[in-house]
């Protein structure tokens, strides 16, 4: 994608639109949201879930198990681990995750539709 602008006036403008793009159709997406009451933190329950969640979804150094379409947004990031992982993100994308991070997030959700 040698015709996208990596730096300068052009990229500036090109970021912006992508942005808007992205913003437009994660808005459009489902999301589960998961009642943690502690502070955020390396050390908190939400920084758990957050970094093995990322940990487990990334495409980064290894095969995709689910890897990002051909079309997404993504690919058009000046980022290489965006780029790379399959997400919008840079962090926790080239950690391993811990399986029982699983059974965290079960026990959670569980918990919220107790709750409802």
């Amino acid at each position: 994608m040698n015709h996208v602008p990596r730096t300068g006036p052009r990229a500036d403008f090109f970021s912006s639109l992508l942005e808007q793009a992205v913003s437009k159709v994660i808005g459009a997406m489902p999301f589960l949201w998961l009642a943690i009451d502690d502070e955020p933190g390396p050390g908190s329950l939400r920084g758990y879930i957050e970094r093995n969640a990322i940990a487990l979804l990334s495409n980064c150094a290894r095969e995709p198990l689910d890897p990002a379409s051909g079309n997404w947004l993504g690919r058009l990031c000046n980022r290489d681990l965006v780029r790379t992982s399959g997400l919008w993100n840079q962090n926790h994308v080239n950690e391993q995750y811990d399986p029982a991070f699983l059974d965290t997030l079960e026990s959670m959700i569980d918990d919220m539709e107790n709750v409802a």
